[in-house]
């Protein structure tokens, strides 16, 4: 091959790889899930699962997201496309998969620490037992007393203000919560004081959460 013609060819390479880069944007990241805008066409990628256009997600977190592009690995942010002047970023969005239980798990974060979390929207308050608050560092005791009433009985607890409430890129600041005496519940509950600040929607077994901001 002529040096032109190397030169062509490898033009042509930087160029296409160029061109996917373009056509690739991330629009919501949450634990090994992304969604993925590729040349205008959303689609949820998940780790280790099937490749979209040459595009395989990696890994994913709440800040980034790594895609294996035609078989090279890139690092993509979260994006903020600021294409025609300044924009609002996409809307945060994660989505639950129902368990065999009827229920709707995802692991969160309550004052930045990691936490599984089952989304009730019977509850009014978020609800959290003693001994997951002492993990998470809540100074509960210093709360307002309040007795909690159960299926069986009626219980202690305290009532709080959390520092912050997140699920992937969703984040509320000043949730309400209550903290239970003892193991009750096993999961935290992600009630409406959490809930009323987003948008919530549910379609063949999978629940949406939408920032509402």
């Amino acid at each position: 091959m002529t040096p032109i013609k190397i030169l062509l060819s490898l033009l042509m390479l930087t160029s296409a790889y160029a061109s996917a880069d373009n056509n690739i944007r991330i629009v919501g990241l949450f634990s090994d899930k992304a969604l993925v805008i590729i040349d205008g066409q959303r689609h949820m990628l998940s780790t280790g699962g099937k490749s979209v256009s040459g595009i395989k997600l990696l890994k994913a977190s709440s800040t980034s997201a790594i895609l294996e592009v035609h078989g090279k690995a890139r690092t993509y942010q979260l994006s903020r496309d600021m294409n025609g002047g300044i924009q609002k970023p996409e809307k945060a969005i994660i989505q639950i998969a129902r368990n065999n239980l009827g229920q709707y798990i995802t692991r969160g974060r309550i004052n930045n620490q990691p936490i599984d979390l089952l989304v009730d929207t019977g509850a009014n308050v978020l609800a959290i037992n003693s001994m997951d608050a002492k993990r998470l560092g809540i100074n509960f005791q210093n709360g307002k007393p309040v007795k909690v009433e159960t299926a069986s009985d009626i219980i202690s607890g305290y009532q709080v203000i959390l520092q912050s409430v997140a699920l992937g890129n969703i984040r509320v600041n000043h949730v309400e919560a209550t903290i239970i005496e003892g193991s009750y519940p096993d999961i935290a509950l992600l009630g409406m004081s959490f809930l009323k600040h987003v948008k919530l929607s549910e379609h063949r077994g999978v629940m949406q959460i939408e920032a509402n901001y």
